[in-house]
């Protein structure tokens, strides 16, 4: 089995003092049968989330299965967009979305229902969900976070962490910004850097891992944010380019 995998959108690590972003990456994957997301994205694409889809070859419509590395906003949010798909998580992570005393504020709560009442499949550590297609449980960002292990059938794994492993840096040092259990964090990021040569962390683009574990970004993953309606910054710049170093 081969997988082809393209990034719709290469999420971004960062905050304000007070508050997330929330650049979660969004992926479309492909094995010749099935369309297949990896995430929904977040709320601010979706003015132009059919487009996005049409300049790959595909529709909403045309998606089989969502899989989803958990239940917060910049991941989970959009799921109402694929009428047809089978949605993908872990057991452990959707009862924690349903728990109202345990869940945390981040929770795409919109999402509840509309998984709930479409066809969906709640997965273990291990089990296989398509041919070449395997569920890993990664907690401590959540309790039930899940990567997906993409076996590309030359020898080669490539990792769908999500937010496991947030971006480059915390694949490499095993320190992470934001978890539920740090102990557990680093046991998942140890877990993700055994199971794959390639890594797609939740907020960054694609990291090669070599056999000692070094991890090499494939890519600079820029962002440029634009000001526009009479607003300049920096000294009269109308754009900057965020540069992961």
């Amino acid at each position: 089995m081969s997988f082809k995998v393209d990034i719709l959108f290469s999420g971004f690590s960062g905050k304000l003092d007070i508050c997330y972003h929330g650049w979660g990456t969004w992926a479309l994957i492909r094995d010749g049968k099935h369309n297949i997301m990896l995430d929904t994205g977040y709320v601010g694409l979706r003015l132009n989330y059919k487009q996005i889809l049409a300049e790959h070859g595909v529709s909403c419509e045309d998606i089989d299965y969502v899989l989803i590395t958990h239940m917060h906003f910049d991941h989970a949010c959009n799921v109402d967009m694929f009428p047809n798909a089978t949605f993908v998580l872990s057991r452990a992570e959707w009862e924690y979305a349903n728990d109202l005393e345990r869940r945390d504020l981040f929770v795409e709560k919109g999402a509840i229902p509309v998984i709930a009442n479409g066809k969906h499949m709640f997965v273990e550590d291990g089990d296989e969900i398509l041919p070449g297609i395997t569920a890993m449980l990664t907690p401590g960002h959540t309790p039930g976070c899940c990567s997906y292990i993409l076996d590309q059938g030359n020898g080669e794994k490539w990792v769908l962490a999500g937010d496991a492993s947030k971006n480059r840096g915390e694949l490499s040092t095993g320190q992470v910004q934001m978890s539920q259990n740090l102990e557990a964090s680093n046991k998942s990021i140890k877990r993700i850097l055994a199971a794959g040569c390639r890594v797609l962390p939740g907020h960054d683009g694609w990291c090669r891992v070599d056999a000692d574990g070094k991890v090499t970004p494939e890519g600079g993953n820029d962002k440029v944010l634009e000001f526009g309606q009479g607003v300049s910054i920096n000294g009269g710049l109308t754009e900057i380019t965020l540069r992961m170093d």
